[in-house]
């Protein structure tokens, strides 16, 4: 009986031990869970670019740049900065740029501040070529590059080239 009751008293004092840091660990969870659902609202109603300007360095090596170009056009347009831009290379070398526009409430809000209709573009500028990073090597991806990027300035000078410029 006594080891019994050394057992239940034992067992006791562990559940009074345990039940306060299970409340604790749900508390932090639900405290969590708050802050995520504060965060993703905040980030649906202002929502930013998916291509933000960032400032990469890389060393050019004696067989060129670990990166590939191609040409591309901006449209002039704010919805622009909200759009995936994907590279492909099918198998027989042809290469095709597709856009992809975000479409949620907040980019719309952004967008239409800019236009002078409702679900416009958010035409600010007229269109004009630009070079996108169309593939990558590992150094570029440590640096923060990825496909897609636009290449705005070239050693800290403005950049207004094609992508064969670039290659030379």
């Amino acid at each position: 009986e006594q080891e019994g009751g050394a057992g239940t008293n034992s067992a006791g004092v562990l559940a009074e031990m345990f039940v306060p840091l299970a409340k604790e660990k749900r508390r932090n969870r639900e405290q969590m869970n708050l802050e995520l659902k504060k965060q993703f609202e905040y980030m649906s109603k202002f929502p930013l670019p998916l291509r933000m300007p960032k400032y990469a360095e890389l060393t050019a090596h004696k067989r060129g740049f670990s990166l590939t170009f191609r040409d591309d056009t901006w449209d002039g347009s704010v919805l622009d900065a909200f759009c995936k831009i994907s590279v492909t290379k099918s198998l027989l070398g042809h290469v095709s740029v597709t856009k992809q526009h975000g479409q949620s409430r907040g980019i719309r809000s952004i967008v239409d501040v800019g236009s002078s209709k409702p679900n416009g573009r958010g035409q600010i500028d007229t269109s004009r070529p630009r070079v996108i990073v169309a593939s990558i090597s590992a150094e570029g991806g440590q640096q923060g590059i990825m496909i897609g990027d636009v290449v705005s300035h070239i050693n800290g000078s403005q950049f207004y080239g094609s992508a064969s410029d670039l290659v030379q």
